[in-house]
């Protein structure tokens, strides 16, 4: 057991206390460490996600009542990477870490950390402005985990731009335990260039505030198509929806591009790639938590548009009088379809309630489902041999209504029961889709020639029920869509060629117009074409070939474009013309002044030399 362990400062990662224990101790072997610390010389460390912690917490002295589960909730970064896992997975992850495992490898690829395509930093982060504080309060400096979160460039604290410390992980390995010290975190880091600008800062510090949040107050667990449904809702509800059911895709890149566009070149991991398809689908394994913190921002930057929604924005009552949380908005699943010309809205309480209304003034519900709570308190008020009239009035339903369930669940009663009620048969699942599948079988083959579009407008009875139930075999069925036009042979490849040159002529004057000057890349290109990946492969296109090389900027050619705009900028602000105002504005260092100077004398500027 551990005579001594150090104090662990607010929001300090496990690794930098054990970085500091190995400083205090004056110990130079990590195998000394881990066999000190954890009782094993077999262990596999990890910078942000530590394994065997009950090992761990059984060396800590017993009078600083520290546990394996503290220290996984306090010190690792198991919140933030199980954030939007569900809870079997939460489980798991906590029983890994804090039990006998040895390998934190597998731990790590099974949550994502590792092989995912939202990386952790090679190299340890620290905040020049957090330095100065923890020297004054602490005495020291350590690691905070924050700071080492994807996507977190800023402190949230003090919303400056955090500096690489001098340890790279890569090269030093996981289980050297290296503490922050004054030499591996220069006080004063070169500030990076896009500090200057205020929107890319905004958005860098809420993200950073959104990722300190998850470490010490994760949303509670749900299942990962719940995730899915609640973002699909929110982003329709925002007017991204097209139709009853799907996201208009091109719509949310564009407003994804608008808010995130100037923290590309920072963030590449905030690019729309297929990660925001994967967004709005369907979740079939966890997201990474950057990709749910950028999608939520992305939702709360979009006022919801009422008009999206006939029924106005959820949550909606729940009208299950049964329940206790009758007239209370708790209802999230509301779907609607056009029916004789009346638009029908379904709504489904998590009680089992369901119902649909029409979006007009004055329409009545109609109840689809009374749910599991009525059944049950129906099972009850007939075996306890209540009037009709007293288990209608206490279930808020008519006596009709009351025989009609007690014939349909089969509960003996002495009521008179009338004939037709005993007729009610429960549905054969398997011949009602035999039945389904002959209806669209029959009428394909009594009009071959129509389009799946045009045999659903036939039978749609059939169609919708086959897409809710029996997806899989419809989708196999013809007439098959046709093909998308990306996979169709190119009409007029000439045509394509010159259009495409063309637009890359008109963007790049448009990128070189910009106040400030912006570089002529190929991302910024295809980010003004909307379409990524549209200028890799340009073999079969000499124009646009040519035309690209021609107007994508070397860094010296952007340079001395922005040195010029820099000399123009500072005539119209009337401002001295020094040499270091000019550098600061065209954001080039000190070291470039000579052969600034020799550019503006070869210019003809004279103001500066």
């Amino acid at each position: 057991m551990l005579e001594y362990f150090p104090e662990i400062y607010p929001d300090e990662l496990l690794y930098s206390v054990l970085g500091r224990l190995k400083c205090h101790l004056g110990i130079t072997s990590p195998l000394r460490l881990m066999i000190d610390a954890f009782g094993s010389r077999a262990l596999q460390a990890g910078p942000f996600v530590q394994t065997n912690l009950r090992g761990l917490a059984a060396n800590i002295p017993p009078t600083r009542e520290i546990t394996a589960q503290q220290l996984a909730l306090d010190t690792t970064l198991l919140p933030y990477i199980t954030a939007y896992q569900p809870q079997e997975v939460r489980d798991w992850a906590m029983s890994a870490i804090t039990g006998n495992e040895k390998r934190v490898g597998g731990i790590s690829t099974y949550l994502g950390v590792a092989g995912g395509d939202v990386r952790f930093p090679g190299r340890l982060r620290y905040c020049p402005s957090c330095r100065v504080e923890m020297l004054m309060q602490q005495g020291e400096l350590y690691w905070r985990r924050e700071h080492q979160l994807p996507g977190v460039l800023v402190c949230r604290t003090h919303e400056t731009p955090l500096a690489e410390s001098l340890v790279t992980l890569i090269h030093t390995g996981s289980q050297e335990y290296i503490a922050a010290d004054e030499s591996n975190c220069p006080p004063s880091p070169a500030p990076p260039l896009w500090v200057k600008s205020r929107d890319v800062v905004e958005i860098l510090v809420r993200t950073a505030q959104a990722s300190a949040f998850l470490l010490t107050a994760p949303p509670p667990a749900r299942p990962l198509d719940a995730w899915s449904e609640e973002i699909h809702n929110a982003l329709r509800d925002r007017g991204f929806g097209r139709g009853s059911c799907w996201i208009d895709l091109p719509a949310l890149r564009e407003a994804h591009l608008k808010l995130f566009g100037p923290i590309f070149d920072i963030v590449p991991e905030a690019e729309s790639g297929a990660w925001l398809v994967r967004t709005i689908r369907k979740h079939y394994k966890a997201l990474a938590p950057l990709r749910h913190i950028l999608i939520r921002q992305l939702i709360g930057s979009v006022p919801v548009v009422v008009s999206a929604n006939p029924f106005g924005p959820g949550p909606w009552p729940c009208r299950n009088q049964l329940a206790e949380h009758f007239g209370q908005c708790v209802i999230t699943d509301c779907k609607f379809h056009k029916e004789k010309g009346k638009i029908i809205g379904v709504f489904r309480c998590s009680c089992g309630h369901a119902f649909s209304i029409a979006a007009e003034e004055g329409s009545r519900a109609r109840v689809l489902d009374h749910g599991q709570l009525f059944e049950s308190r129906l099972r009850d008020l007939v075996t306890t041999g209540s009037r009709q009239n007293i288990i209608a009035e206490a279930l808020h339903v008519s006596p009709n209504t009351v025989k009609y369930h007690v014939a349909r669940l089969g509960l003996e009663s002495s009521w008179k029961i009338p004939p037709s009620y005993h007729k009610i048969d429960p549905v054969d699942r398997e011949k009602l889709c035999a039945s389904m599948r002959a209806a669209w079988t029959n009428a394909h083959i009594a009009a071959p020639t129509l389009t799946r579009t045009q045999l659903r407008q036939q039978v749609p009875s059939a169609y919708e029920w086959l897409r809710h139930n029996d997806h899989d075999w419809l989708k196999m069925q013809p007439p098959y869509r046709a093909k998308s036009a990306l996979n169709k042979p190119q009409g007029n490849r000439h045509s394509i060629d010159a259009e495409l040159a063309e637009s890359l002529r008109r963007e790049a004057a448009l990128l070189q117009a910009q106040n400030p000057p912006q570089r002529v890349t190929q991302n910024a290109l295809e980010r003004a074409l909307g379409h990524r990946g549209r200028l890799r492969n340009l073999q079969h296109l000499p124009l646009s070939a040519s035309s690209l090389s021609e107007l994508l900027e070397s860094t010296e050619e952007f340079q001395s474009r922005r040195i010029i705009w820099a000399v123009e900028e500072l005539r119209r602000r009337d401002q001295p013309m020094t040499i270091r105002r000019l550098l600061a504005l065209a954001g080039l260092s000190w070291k470039r002044a000579p052969d600034v100077k020799h550019f503006l004398g070869n210019m003809g500027y004279t103001d500066f030399l």
